[in-house]
């Protein structure tokens, strides 16, 4: 029991000494974040009625200047006061002067004039609340503010990667229209009638046309005419198939090469013919020059073949 007792008593010490002890740290730790918050404030004091700075006020606002300086500030805010000695309007025009006085100094220390704004606020925001007409000299004063640097800013996000590029399918190549038929007049020049003399011939031809590749084309032809100026005048034909070795690829297509076919009709000595032949195609337009040349004939007794035709492209 005695144990017991004692035990109380120690305890009871310990706590009549460590809860002061603890009370003094709290209340140190206060003062030192109210300091550590007020740091960025000062108070330029006045004599009374008076707005100019002393040495020590030059000396407050030195100090209000350098840490601007040093803490990269944004702005300083000042605030100037009277205390109730003087009537109101008078206050209020004194403590224009002061304030005006501490921002000219601070200039004057090198603060940017548009780093500094201030309002005067006369007798109105007493530090010591005091009656009418009564001098306090912790009234008549300047309050310096200086506003925190702007924060840093943000780090800029890493750029996310940009995304492969998705392969893209080779458009195919356009589609070239490769048939060409077209209609026009036929007219031929017979070195070699049945009578031995020449004749003509004028009517109607249709072809067509397809390009195996680029450089190479076939055709077929039908002409359809009148034979005329020769002894046995009448209607006739002409059916032809071509193969020519195409010049260009452009709009103007000239080509050459040769034709094989069948002549027929009155006046003439039906049979088989073949010859060169040499044309050009411009758009819709194309025209040719062949050369038959009837198996039962001499060659110099051929028939002058021309066609001048216009047609389409699928």
């Amino acid at each position: 029991m005695h144990r017991v007792l004692r035990l109380r008593v120690l305890a009871l010490s310990l706590a009549s000494v460590c809860l002061p002890a603890l009370a003094s740290a709290q209340e140190a730790n206060t003062d030192t974040v109210l300091a550590q918050n007020q740091a960025r404030q000062y108070v330029v004091l006045f004599a009374l009625d008076d707005a100019t700075l002393d040495s020590e006020a030059q000396a407050t606002i030195a100090a209000a200047a350098q840490e601007f300086r040093r803490t990269g500030s944004a702005r300083i805010s000042l605030r100037g006061h009277t205390d109730t000695s003087g009537n109101a309007a008078y206050n209020q025009a004194l403590s224009e002067r002061r304030e005006q006085a501490v921002t000219d100094e601070l200039i004057r220390q090198g603060v940017p004039a548009d780093a500094v704004s201030g309002v005067a606020v006369g007798e109105t925001d007493p530090a010591v609340p005091t009656g009418d007409g009564v001098p306090e000299e912790q009234n008549r004063r300047v309050e310096i503010a200086l506003e925190a640097p702007p924060p840093p800013p943000a780090p800029e996000p890493a750029p996310a990667p940009a995304p492969e590029p998705a392969p893209q399918a080779a458009e195919p190549a356009p589609e070239h229209d490769r048939f060409t038929f077209s209609v026009g007049p036929f007219y031929g020049y017979n070195l070699e009638d049945l009578n031995g003399g020449t004749s003509h011939l004028g009517g109607l031809n249709f072809s067509l046309d397809y390009e195996i590749s680029p450089w190479v084309g076939v055709g077929l032809e039908q002409a359809g005419f009148y034979h005329f100026s020769t002894d046995n005048d009448g209607f006739g034909g002409r059916s032809a198939a071509s193969l020519d070795l195409l010049l260009g690829r452009d709009d103007v297509v000239p080509y050459l090469g040769g034709n094989i076919g069948y002549l027929y009709g009155s006046g003439l000595d039906d049979d088989f013919f073949a010859g060169p032949e040499i044309g050009v195609r411009a758009g819709a337009f194309s025209a040719k020059v062949a050369y038959d040349m009837p198996f039962n004939r001499d060659p110099g007794d051929g028939v002058v073949a021309t066609t001048i035709g216009y047609g389409f492209k699928f």
